[in-house]
């Protein structure tokens, strides 16, 4: 054998080893499990890498039946697409795999694959490659946007998430993944079209390895359900007004949590608008990790903004059954710092909107005055 022919043969082999960690994930993720949608949106993205890794060897796409080439580049074609989508999974502890939302990956699907597939054709053809067509351009802008957009999914919030495993994901493997996607398809959008020899391609499957290691290594360590976390079903709601929240006491209590809760019962430090985790921590003097551990493990909080959305509400929706304020006002006083989000946050808990839930709270108590007299 040449030795250009033994590095083309390494290559392939390296991509089956990829192959074969990122084929564990997959499995890993479909297995019955916390978050079915999240684990379905990695799975999707995790595929995505997989074709991936086929569609940049066109010796690898033509033994395969056209049908199947085709489904293989759509899915490579649009990998920043699912990585956007599985990023916004696995950090939004409200996500949903609903139709509106998946269809902006499918749309991307559709554009890789328009600006794509004549290329494909040919390769199946035996015909020249006809190059990029008018679609390339907009194609890499889309491919560059879901990158952009993904590592934001990965950024936000990330001193608010209070489980210690996903903050460690989003910190080290999924910043990782980000950072190494948008160099690698920077790279590879300069070098397009051009023989850039066996090295190059071989360090980027080398790269989506060491990677796909690092997140073996992640659930090996912490387990995927710790990673995903479990998420509560929101209860059901009926025509009633439900009562107000009220954040519950551990089991066992500590000077630590009896100082938190009285800043916040009594001291009502969640009044303060923009109220920060390490402003918080500051003003109980005491470390952020120690107070992210304790709203975390001893209160059962996943997120810093659902702790302070609890005290928030539960003034509110108290000040809402049975004070004539303006909805503004109280929203205000409660430390929303405008009407919208504490709308958004106040339909969600509740299943109503506050409006709604004023008249249903007064229904109910001339109901009970009635009843008495």
């Amino acid at each position: 054998m040449t030795p250009a022919s033994d590095a083309s043969i390494a290559e392939l082999l390296l991509r089956g080893a990829v192959g074969g960690v990122l084929l564990f994930h997959v499995v890993n993720l479909l297995l019955p499990g916390p978050r079915a949608a999240v684990r379905g949106a990695l799975a999707l993205f995790t595929v995505s890498l997989i074709a991936y890794l086929f569609c940049q060897r066109a010796e690898l796409m033509v033994v395969l039946p056209y049908p199947l080439a085709v489904g293989v580049m759509a899915l490579c074609v649009s990998s920043t697409a699912w990585l956007w989508l599985a990023t916004r999974g696995l950090f939004r502890d409200d996500f949903a795999l609903r139709l509106p939302l998946l269809a902006i990956p499918l749309a991307m699907v559709a554009l890789g694959v328009a600006a794509n597939l004549p290329r494909l054709q040919a390769l199946f053809d035996g015909r020249a490659d006809p190059g990029p067509g008018g679609l390339t351009l907009v194609h890499a802008i889309a491919m560059l946007l879901f990158t952009a957009a993904a590592v934001w999914e990965m950024s936000r919030g990330w001193r608010d998430d209070l489980v210690e495993p996903r903050r460690a994901t989003r910190r080290w493997v999924a910043l990782g993944i980000g950072a190494y996607a948008s160099v690698a398809l920077i790279v590879e959008l300069a070098v397009r079209d051009r023989n850039v020899g066996a090295l190059l391609p071989a360090l980027h499957v080398a790269g989506i390895g060491l990677i796909a290691l690092a997140l073996a290594v992640a659930i090996a360590r912490y387990s995927i359900v710790a990673v995903l976390g479990l998420v509560p079903e929101p209860e059901a709601r009926n025509a009633q007004p439900p009562p107000p929240p009220e954040p519950q006491p551990p089991p066992t209590a500590s000077p630590a949590l009896d100082a938190l809760q009285r800043a916040m019962a009594e001291q009502h430090l969640y009044r303060r608008e923009g109220l920060t985790l390490a402003a918080l921590a500051e003003a109980l003097g005491t470390g952020e990790s120690v107070l992210r551990t304790l709203i975390n493990q001893r209160l059962g909080y996943r997120n810093f903004n659902d702790f302070l959305h609890d005290y928030r509400l539960q003034e509110a929706a108290a000040r809402l059954a049975a004070e004539d304020l303006p909805i503004l006002t109280i929203a205000l006083e409660s430390g929303y710092g405008s009407i919208g989000p504490f709308n958004r946050a106040f339909r969600q808990r509740f299943a109503m909107t506050p409006t709604e839930y004023r008249a249903a709270a007064r229904m109910e108590r001339h109901r009970q005055t009635s009843g008495a007299a």
